[in-house]
């Protein structure tokens, strides 16, 4: 097979990008009104809707690497990750349909066993998508300056659709919680509106985006050191440590904010809170653009956090009676500082493959995409299963029904700041430390490239590829 090597158009940039609405929007809306939706509107107990969604992640342990090593050793005339792009596309909307149901039923038990089958449908479908585009992100072009610019605008679009997927379901579900929209107009919404933007640009990416990284005919064997292999790579598991800090502090976010917004500073709008952050982000990312070719991207994951964690002290401790103006304005300082971390593990992660590939001798990306996600997915489990527990523990009071909203002990007030305050100083503290430790830069990925391309390599070449391999493999 020739490897392919033709200049990505901008239409096809913008489609293959545009499938990432799924990836920024998918989990997302779960994060965000999920836990809510199986408390007040299900009527599952906290701590079992936290259990119901960490019992979904020991099938995503699974499936996420699975789905990586079938990608990889997928052969067809579409490519390797082209035709699950496009299946999942197809079919997303239907594991969404049952997702979202507001099922009844006359046990606690009926409703527990319903929503962890759903669940688990929907993370099966959410892995077959997910681990082949991002896979596919690191092949859709061969060239180092361009992979980094069609990764940013990848970020663009999921960062789009993490502001529409935050804002608009906090909006509708606000509206169902106030009795101003039936809960089938928030099913449709959810359901089809959503689903239909998620679907389509999966589909048409299915379809229109090619991959052009050469990988082989010969195929691995199915065995437990496929799943592991990734982990053998010491620069992918610097890598999973940035992204599960800046993952799961953002989940936790997205989670939190309408319990925040509803019963611990008063008059704070959830949607300006989120708007305010998630605006400031997009803002970020042309200043981001400019500077990730010629900056260390792990300098650029960094070098905002200082502002971003005292910002978010300034939130936790606010007062519930101050001037909510405050908040807005420490959470857009709070946004500036984390733009960075948001956006750089999955611009490193190319560079990651490439250096994994100089190491192992094989292409793998598919494999450390089906962990990259997976990382993902434990995030929003470890965040809403966190949140859901403290809820239990700190005596949260159970809406009556839609529409309700009852007055919490000081208990669980005091337990919301703690998880606030926790997830930005000590989990984007880790984040801060394991990104000042990881000295990847961009002259150490061209000079990986390198290597991959040339046949031939002289004696101080094989010295310096030696060395390079000490450090980051």
């Amino acid at each position: 097979m020739e490897q392919k090597r033709k200049e990505v158009s901008i239409k096809e940039k913008s489609i293959f990008a545009s499938a990432d609405f799924f990836g920024g929007g998918g989990q997302t809306i779960v994060a965000v009104i999920y836990l809510i939706f199986l408390t007040n509107v299900v009527g599952i107990n906290p701590a079992w809707a936290g259990v119901v969604i960490m019992i979904s992640k020991i099938w995503d342990a699974i499936s996420d690497p699975l789905m990586g090593v079938i990608s990889d050793n997928t052969r067809s005339k579409h490519g390797r990750r082209k035709p699950y792009i496009f299946a999942g596309g197809i079919i997303l909307i239907f594991s969404m349909a049952l997702l979202w149901y507001p099922v009844t039923f006359g046990t606690e038990v009926g409703l527990i066993v319903y929503v962890t089958i759903t669940y688990l449908l929907y993370s099966t479908v959410s892995t077959m998508i997910a681990v082949p585009y991002s896979s596919m992100s690191t092949e859709v072009c061969t060239n180092y300056e361009e992979t980094n610019r069609i990764n940013l605008l990848r970020l663009v679009f999921s960062l789009v659709s993490t502001a529409i997927c935050t804002l608009v379901p906090v909006e509708v579900f606000g509206a169902l919680s106030r009795g101003e929209i039936s809960i089938t107009t928030f099913y449709l919404i959810i359901v089809i509106g959503f689903g239909l933007f998620f679907s389509i640009p999966l589909i048409l990416a299915g379809i229109f985006a090619k991959e052009r990284v050469y990988y082989g005919d010969e195929k691995s064997k199915f065995s437990i050191n496929q799943f592991v292999k990734p982990l053998k790579v010491k620069s992918f598991r610097k890598l999973l440590g940035l992204y599960l800090c800046q993952s799961t502090n953002l989940d936790l976010l997205s989670a939190i904010a309408l319990f925040y917004s509803l019963y611990v500073i008063k008059g704070m709008d959830e949607t300006i809170f989120m708007a305010s952050f998630l605006v400031v982000q997009l803002l970020m990312l042309p200043i981001l653009n400019m500077l990730v070719n010629k900056t260390p991207k792990t300098k650029l994951y960094r070098s905002g956090l200082p502002l971003s964690i005292i910002s978010a002290i300034f939130i936790g401790l606010f007062p519930s009676d101050g001037n909510v103006i405050y908040v807005y304005i420490a959470t857009a300082m709070m946004a500036i500082g984390f733009a960075g971390a948001q956006t750089m593990s999955w611009i490193i992660f190319p560079d990651v493959v490439d250096i994994s590939q100089l190491g192992l001798g094989e292409r793998i990306s598919g494999s450390l995409s089906g962990v990259m996600t997976f990382i993902r997915k434990v995030a929003s489990a470890i965040a809403i299963f966190i949140i859901g527990n403290v809820l239990s523990f700190t005596g949260y009071i159970e809406p009556k029904g839609v529409g309700d909203v009852p007055i919490q002990p000081d208990s669980t007030i005091l337990g919301l700041r703690v998880i606030f305050i926790f997830s930005w100083v000590i989990i984007m503290g880790i984040g801060f430390i394991l990104a000042k430790r990881f000295k990847i830069s961009p002259q150490v990925s061209k000079r990986v490239k390198y290597f991959l391309n040339k046949e031939q390599l002289t004696e101080d070449e094989i010295v310096e590829k030696e060395e390079l391999l000490k450090e980051f493999v």
